[in-house]
């Protein structure tokens, strides 16, 4: 029996293996809820891959989820802000107990993006910094460095480095493995 032909077999294989486990690991629970990211997504035409890796950065797809902060459900949305956007969506009687519904949070949650994706022109920099740390902070790191538009590893708050950084990788492994699913054989 060769022992170095098996090797040269099983090396690439469990290669192979141990990235279609990462890959699997990152993915998980991401497709929970797609039908109301899908939905949503497309109504403010905004990357639904892009939600989702945010929902997974944010509270790894848990409904239930509340941040130290308090920001409450999938999207980690604060509640004084999704009173804010309700109002903007017209939705009545709007209240924090609302954000534990999936569909009500992703609904939320994409128009929040969506207004700061087009007060930042499409900046995803910007607009995940501010998704992250606030509009407010972001504004004022774009008044004392300009760059940061450019370059995340400008932004004052290792936190929300960090956390851009983050939605890029869960990002870009979404994308593969969409493009895995959708393959045409």
């Amino acid at each position: 029996m060769n022992v170095r032909k098996y090797q040269i077999i099983l090396i690439p294989v469990c290669f192979i293996f141990a990235i279609a486990a990462y890959l699997f690991f990152q993915i998980n629970n991401t497709w929970k809820y797609s039908d109301f990211v899908y939905k949503y997504a497309k109504r403010h035409d905004v990357d639904p891959l892009l939600i989702k890796a945010i929902i997974k950065a944010e509270s790894d797809f848990s409904p239930n989820a509340v941040s130290n902060k308090g920001a409450v459900g999938l999207m980690q949305i604060m509640p004084s802000t999704a009173k804010q956007i309700a109002r903007y969506m017209k939705i009545k009687d709007f209240n924090r107990e609302m954000l534990y519904n999936p569909e009500i949070n992703i609904m939320v949650g994409i128009y929040y993006y969506k207004i700061l994706y087009t007060m930042f022109n499409g900046n995803k920099n910007l607009v995940l910094a501010s998704y992250n740390a606030g509009l407010g902070n972001v504004s004022q790191w774009r008044k004392m460095n300009p760059i940061v538009e450019y370059d995340s590893e400008q932004m004052p708050f290792d936190e929300t480095k960090k956390y851009v950084r983050k939605i890029g990788r869960i990002y870009s492994i979404l994308k593969i493995a969409d493009k895995i699913v959708n393959l045409k054989f």
